[in-house]
């Protein structure tokens, strides 16, 4: 049994492949029922997701695995790991992280789906996760999901939304105008879908660096403290020039 799966164009991450957090979770949602048991909640990534390419979602054994022609993207599996709950932190606290954030001119993927302060103000979520006061290695900000994400007010969205936000809140827990890295592995727990209209509360916090790999974890909360989210992804450094495609 195989499936077909598209990220289009629009949700990249660096400029030439797709958004990491949006594309795992797109390939989690698009493997449900092909794997026994309960739906992959894990996603390992072995190249950039590229965009506007049909990627076949093939069963093997265990896992899932998804594949460009010959090329394998990335291998699915379920994990009962319990992520860790990070706690949300108040508004004004979150107002002054987001005011932290990196600005354009040192963001090394400006036009990030999620994260991309060049991206429009109608297009993309345009997250901020800045440096929280007092903390090292953590973030914060808040998250308002817009109706250009293909649903109304008040409507549940398709659950990678909620994995693409909890992200970047996750990469930027270190400074990657400095050293640029890209998901490689992530790890979700959902309590519910995210809402368009409704504000949330993302919170990272770097967990170990060892100079070439990093952890962290995230959570994403409703505006009034209600869990939605938990993540827990691992990251590799890269050189950004390997990431300009068109």
């Amino acid at each position: 049994m195989s499936r077909t799966v598209v990220i289009e164009r629009r949700f990249n991450g660096p400029p030439g492949s797709a958004h990491g957090g949006l594309a795992c979770g797109r390939f989690a949602s698009c493997a449900a029922g092909l794997a026994d048991g309960p739906a992959p909640n894990v996603v390992t990534l072995h190249i950039p997701p590229p965009l506007d390419v049909p990627l076949d979602i093939r069963r093997s054994g265990g896992r899932v695995h998804v594949w460009d022609g010959e090329t394998l993207v990335a291998s699915l599996s379920r994990s009962n790991e319990r992520i860790r709950t990070i706690p949300s932190v108040p508004p004004a606290v979150i107002a002054a992280a987001e005011q932290r954030y990196v600005s354009a001119s040192r963001h090394p993927f400006p036009t990030c789906f999620v994260c991309g302060p060049l991206r429009p103000d109608a297009d993309g979520f345009r997250l901020a996760p800045g440096g929280l006061p007092g903390r090292t290695g953590a973030t914060a900000c808040t998250w308002v999901p817009g109706d250009s994400l293909g649903a109304d007010s008040g409507q549940r969205l398709p659950p990678e939304f909620a994995w693409a936000a909890m992200d970047c809140p996750g990469g930027w827990t270190a400074d990657l105008a400095q050293t640029p890295m890209v998901l490689n592995r992530f790890a979700v727990s959902l309590a519910d879908a995210p809402r368009v209209g409704a504000t949330y509360v993302v919170v990272g916090e770097r967990d170990r660096d060892d100079g070439h790999t990093m952890t962290t974890t995230t959570a994403l909360y409703t505006h009034d403290g209600t869990i939605v989210g938990r993540s827990l992804a691992r990251w590799t450094r890269i050189a950004p020039e390997n990431f300009q495609g068109s």
